[in-house]
Formats: structure tokens, sequence, C-alpha cells
């Protein structure tokens, strides 16, 4: 579904229609240039009804033409292309031409999609939700001369949304994701992405060294915890200072990438245990925990003989691992090698504050910009325990991606709800945190802009009404400071929260709704008040509950929680 209820009726380049232009690539473009160039011409079509013609650089030169990707038309701009990286591009108007040229891997379809965005109107608000916010005439620039390349170089949005391929390119998220329960492929002609190689991309040490393969002859391999050696999975951690461990995880390592030449990244990471001090206390390792000051020691000096090996073999490869749990604390003397990537996983106990008044989120980045190169941001957006949960942290997004590229963060992972389309605001979240993560310097107007603009698009002529809700809902939360994993009645508490007056703008939004399409998402994204209404005080009954479930399973909700996948109802 596109929904253009504003299309433009006439675009002007340089003082002449555009419906003269013709769109140009390189005779031997890139496929995901050729892509660009597709796209463009459907969305100026679809702007303004004019189909413009395709031909390649072969073709005589004319006035009138939109040069994109790499073509023998390049010596007309005075650019320099090695600066680009995969994603940077440069925008330009010269003469009566429109240059949209940047790297042939990412870098000219994302001009394409910016050059729509800012000069033509388009929004892509969700899976199936775009449009122009434009109407009327659009006089182009006679003089564009811009260059972009984003400050973060791995952006994942990891929510249920950007699992679609084609809105997440939109929306400029370039990493592939392998995981048992859902995956990301991007392919070649959007650009590809940036991934990890072997079998997962986090918490690795099971995986490439099962308890299932090797407990039962080598027990001394796994942590010494509690006087023994736990044979049982997130229960326990490698021992790091055995020479056999070291041996193993570098061979299945090399392995991986011999599998996988593309890849490039490969996680050494910890095991997720329910444990947070899961890691070896034998002697030997122990000795590096109190030279370093932190279990990381142990962990950082593994990665980096590990990224040694990797680096003779595979010099762009970057190893990553998680300052996470025990890992968490910086060490005191040993560096991370510069093929190494630090994930910084920033859990926030309390919703309403943001990471920089965290002193241990906080300091901790601060240390580790000192003296890593490479950090990466594995960051928490939802309640895990509680997907429909009204969970307002729309306050703290921006500050906090300020404050992970102000401390050199390259890699940003923004995990929430991947599981399933959201009972509560997560197509809004999504969107908001994929342009952050694309422009982290943007201002607190042009947030403010974003998720006005995003509200109108997904909600129709009502969208005020649920902006008035957000915005008592996170005064609430600043108020009251509930915990990351709330229950509903502790992160909206009754005597707080107006349910009647809730209730009242979420009407009066259903009321404007201008289709079905809108209604719908209103109607689903309200989920979040009902949920409220029902377990605030713990004594919903069980045909409330099987009447709220089946409510969440009409709307393709599928998940209630990262462990718990919404039940059948049993008396409906």
């Amino acid at each position: 579904m596109t929904e253009t209820s504003c299309p433009i009726s006439k675009i002007t380049l340089s003082g002449e229609e555009i419906s003269k232009y013709i769109l140009i690539h390189g005779e031997r473009c890139t496929p995901s240039e050729m892509t660009a160039v597709q796209e463009l011409q459907t969305y100026i079509g679809q702007s303004c009804g004019a189909k413009l013609s395709i031909a390649s650089d072969t073709m005589a030169a004319s006035p009138y033409e939109i040069v994109v990707g790499t073509t023998n038309r390049r010596q007309d701009l005075d650019v320099s292309y090695t600066t680009l990286g995969d994603d940077g591009f440069y925008l330009q108007v010269k003469e009566s031409k429109l240059y949209i040229a940047g790297s042939p891997v990412r870098g000219t379809l994302y001009g394409v999609y910016t050059f729509l965005e800012d000069y033509l109107g388009w929004r892509w608000f969700a899976p199936g939700v775009e449009r122009t916010i434009f109407s009327g005439d659009v006089a182009l620039p006679d003089s564009i001369d811009a260059k972009f390349i984003p400050a973060v170089e791995y952006r994942d949005a990891y929510w249920y949304s950007t699992f679609n391929e084609n809105w997440a390119v939109k929306l400029k998220v370039n990493s592939t994701i392998k995981n048992r329960e859902c995956s990301r492929s991007i392919r070649e002609e959007w650009g590809g992405g940036i991934g990890y190689g072997g079998p997962s991309f986090v918490h690795t040490f099971n995986v490439f060294m099962p308890i299932s393969e090797y407990f039962a002859e080598h027990p001394e391999y796994y942590a010494l915890h509690d006087g023994r050696r736990n044979g049982e999975h997130l229960y326990t951690q490698l021992c790091l200072s055995h020479p056999d461990v070291l041996r193993i995880m570098t061979n299945k390592v090399l392995n991986c990438l011999e599998e996988e030449p593309d890849a490039g990244i490969v996680s050494v990471s910890q095991d997720d245990s329910y444990l947070s001090d899961s890691y070896c206390r034998c002697d030997a390792c122990e000795r590096i925990h109190q030279e370093e000051g932190s279990p990381m020691g142990s962990l950082l000096r593994f990665v980096n003989a590990i990224a040694d090996a990797v680096k003779e073999h595979y010099p762009k490869v970057i190893i990553d691992t998680l300052a996470y749990q025990h890992t968490f604390t910086p060490p005191k003397i040993t560096k991370p090698r510069d093929n190494v990537a630090i994930r910084i996983c920033t859990y926030s106990p309390v919703i309403s504050r943001m990471h920089e008044e965290q002193p241990h989120i906080k300091e901790s980045l601060e240390i580790w910009s000192n003296i890593c190169s490479r950090i990466y941001i594995w960051d928490y957006t939802t309640n895990f325990s509680d997907y429909m949960v009204t969970f307002p942290n729309f306050h703290t997004l921006l500050p906090n991606m300020r404050l992970f590229v102000a401390n050199n963060a390259k890699g940003i992972f923004e995990q929430g709800n991947y599981q399933s389309i959201s009972g509560e605001f997560g197509e809004l979240r999504t969107y908001l945190l994929a342009q952050l993560m694309w422009k982290p310097d943007m201002t607190e107007s042009d947030y403010e802009r974003h998720m006005n603009e995003f509200l109108q698009g997904y909600y129709g002529p009502g969208w005020h009404f649920i902006r008035q809700f957000i915005d008592d809902v996170q005064d609430i939360v600043l108020q009251s400071e509930p915990g990351a994993r709330g229950t509903p009645a502790e992160i909206l508490p009754p005597d707080l929260f107006d349910l009647e007056q809730a209730k009242s703008w979420w009407d009066q939004a259903e009321a404007l709704s201008c289709n079905e399409h809108t209604r719908e998402r209103i109607r689903r994204s309200r989920l979040q008040l009902l949920h409220w209404e029902l377990f605030a005080d713990g004594h919903a009954d069980d045909a409330e509950r099987d009447h709220y479930y089946k409510m969440a399973r009409d709307f393709g909700i599928t998940a209630l929680n990262e462990g718990a996948a919404v039940p059948e109802p049993k008396t409906c």
C-alpha cells in the first residue's frame, strides 16, 4: 500500500520540468546502483506522474540528466570518492543536471532515498506505510552541493519492522542478522549489509565450543565456579586461560571465515548466563582478573589473541566481544587490538533516566572510548518482560544516541521487540531509532518533527490526540521513575494516570481516522491502554484475559514478551 494523499503536481529542476529528464546509470553499474535508478524512477513517477526514461552512460550527453552512481559523467564533478566508505554519497546540481553519486555498495542507493526524503518529501513510516508529505509544485534548488558520510558505520534497529528487507534499506539499516528466531538478509541489489560470520552474532562460546561436544572429556575447558565446573549451558562460561580453549576457538573462527569470506565481523563473546558472575575462578583466570581489576581482563586477552591470528589472514575482519554483566567493567592494563570491537551493553534499570545520568554507563563509555578505536553499542529499548506495556522512553532516545557517538561509537544495535508486530508504539520507536542512527546529530526540533510526521502519517488526522497520550505518560514516568521491566501499575501508577482521559484521546483519534488502515493501526496500538486497564490491578478474570489475547492475535501480535507467545484463548 502506498499512501500519496498529497501528491506533488509538478517538479522543476533549474527552471525545467522534471519530465524532460533522463535517468543515467553507468554501463557497468552495480546491482544496487541499478536499484537506485529504478527506485528514483518509481518515486518520481508516484510523486507527479512523470515516468522518466532510463539509459546508460553510453548515450550521448543531454543537458537534462539525473546522473546516478558511477558513470562516465563523474568527471563533471569535483569530488573525492575515496572518503565515502560503503555508505556515503554526494548530491549536486551543476548547471541543469542533478548528480546522485556515492559508493557503489550502498552509498548511491542511500543518496537516492535521501534525495527523495529531503527534496520530494517521501517518508517510509513502516512496511507498507509510505507517502509524500509534500503537495503542489516543488522546485528543486538551482544549486545543491551536499556530502554525507554517516557517523555510525553499523546500524541495526533490532525491531520487528526491520526484518522487512525493502523497508530496512529505505531507513538505512545496514546490518544483516542470522538468528534462530528471526533473520535479516539484504540482497546485493539492495546494497548488501554488514554481516556477522559464524552461526550467531552474539553469545558464541557454546556455539563454537558446545558443552555437549567437549564437556564429558574436557570439563577443564569450562569455567570453575563455586568449586565445580558446570556442564549446563547458560550456567557456565569457558576457561579463558586454558591454551587448548584458545587454540580450538581460534581454529573455529578461522574455519568460519574460510567458509564465509564475505563476513565482516565475527563475535567471540560470553554466553548469556542467568548467573551474572558465571566466569571462571581457576587460579590462572583469577590471577588475570586481579591484575586487570575486572573479569573482562581474561576475556579481552583471549579475544586479542584470536584477533591477532585473524588479522594475518583477514586484515579487514573485526572480532567483536561484549562488555556485559561480569565483563562490563573495563580492564586496567590490556587494551583492545585495532581489529577488536567492544560492544557495550547499556542496560538501564530505570525508564526515565538517560544514559548520561547513570554513572555505570557514562563512565564505562568514557573509559572504553579512551582505549578502544571501535566501540559498538548494544542498547535496550523496550520492556522485555512485557512487550505490551506502555514504555515511555521517547525522551531518552536522542540524548542516548548523542552520548554514544560522542564516545566514538561506530556501531549501534538498538534491541527492542524483534519477535512480533507491536501493540504499543514499536513502529514509531523503530522509525525514530533508524533516523537517529543515520543522523545522530539532529536537533531536538528535528527529532520532534520526525515523531510528529510519523504520528500523522501512521495514525491519520487524529494523530495529535495520540501525541497528547504520549506526552502525558512520559510526564508520569518522569515523576515516578519506574524500573525498565516494570508492571503496568509501576510504570503508570493509578494515582497519576487518568484512564478516562487516556480513553478519550484514543476515542477521538479513532473517530478522526480517514480509512480502515489508520483505524486498524490506532486500535492495535491502543491495546496498551486495554492492557493497563486489565492488568494494572492484577484482577483480570479468565474471560477478560482471553478476550484481550484474542484481540492481540487478531491484530497479528504473536509475542507477549521475550520468552512467551500470546496464548490461545480458552473461553472465547
